[in-house]
């Protein structure tokens, strides 16, 4: 059995916290950072504890990075002066460690500094090779390639293993011979806000009735689930009923005494063996 494949326990808090102030004191936000903590947490799944830093990242980056003209000014200055060293090696990487950020939002930082269009950053940041300065155009693109948690790298690759759980969940769906309708059919029928799973006919999981499945590929902690409350799941359950959620990473302990969970869906991290699950037979 794969780790993925293996039921992942709600996380106490204690733990939880714990990972929490071990990544506060970090002031770089590199690989080798991260190697530190999983050598640290090694009984811990490596996708739960790889999903909690990158929620931690991009958390700190929202609140210590402020975008402004000044910062990105001292930044490009910063890495034009690096760059006359001839031993210059890789710039930004080294830059921004010292400034305590993600290589990929200082390479931003530099981009800012240079075109004044947030389009065409965020053109430079995906195809680095359209960039004009060769030197720039390397040293940006070792910074993304070397940054798993943010930026666009980053991105890719939670968008890919999005899309391996979900494919995973229509694959078990089928095996059980539950019909459904996917994303694309529901908002074909109007549908603005849909889950991941509507099911054509509810299921019961350990007597609980289920009507939809929203699939979650990362770790679910109480700033994140109250968004997707927010956003999401509260919308689902008034137009479909209840439901289930899947955090495939885990979830912190504490989500199951909120007052949505069992009332408005329950929480699983991983999909229900097929003894916990009755179908419902419908009379043609």
């Amino acid at each position: 059995m794969s780790e993925s494949d293996t039921q992942i326990k709600p996380m106490p808090v204690k733990l939880y916290n714990a990972i929490v102030e071990d990544f506060s004191k970090f002031t770089t936000f590199s690989r080798k950072a991260e190697n530190e903590l999983r050598k640290k947490y090694n009984d811990l799944p490596s996708g739960t504890l790889g999903s909690i830093i990158s929620l931690l990242v991009q958390r700190s980056m929202k609140q210590s990075y402020r975008k402004s003209p000044v910062i990105s000014s001292k930044y490009y200055d910063l890495y034009e002066a690096l760059m006359r060293d001839k031993k210059k090696g890789d710039v930004i990487l080294q830059l921004a460690d010292s400034q305590g950020i993600s290589p990929s939002l200082f390479a931003r930082s530099l981009l800012q500094n240079l075109y004044s269009d947030s389009t065409a950053v965020k053109k430079y940041l995906k195809d680095t090779t359209l960039i004009e300065n060769r030197d720039m155009a390397y040293q940006i693109f070792i910074a993304i390639m070397n940054d798993n948690q943010y930026g666009p790298y980053a991105d890719i690759i939670k968008q890919s293993i999005g899309l391996e759980y979900e494919l995973r969940l229509e694959r078990e769906l089928r095996l059980m011979n539950i019909t459904f309708s996917d994303e694309n059919v529901l908002r074909a029928r109007g549908y603005d806000k849909t889950p991941d799973f509507k099911l054509e006919v509810p299921i019961a999981v350990d007597g609980y009735i289920i009507n939809w499945i929203e699939s979650k590929a990362l770790f679910g902690d109480e700033e994140n689930h109250s968004g997707y409350l927010k956003e999401q799941l509260l919308c689902y359950w008034n137009r479909f009923g209840p439901g289930l959620v899947i955090y495939w990473f885990g979830y912190l302990e504490t989500l199951e005494s909120t007052p949505e969970v069992n009332n408005m869906f329950i929480l699983r991290t991983s999909f229900p063996s097929k003894s916990s699950i009755t179908q419902y037979i419908v009379d043609e």
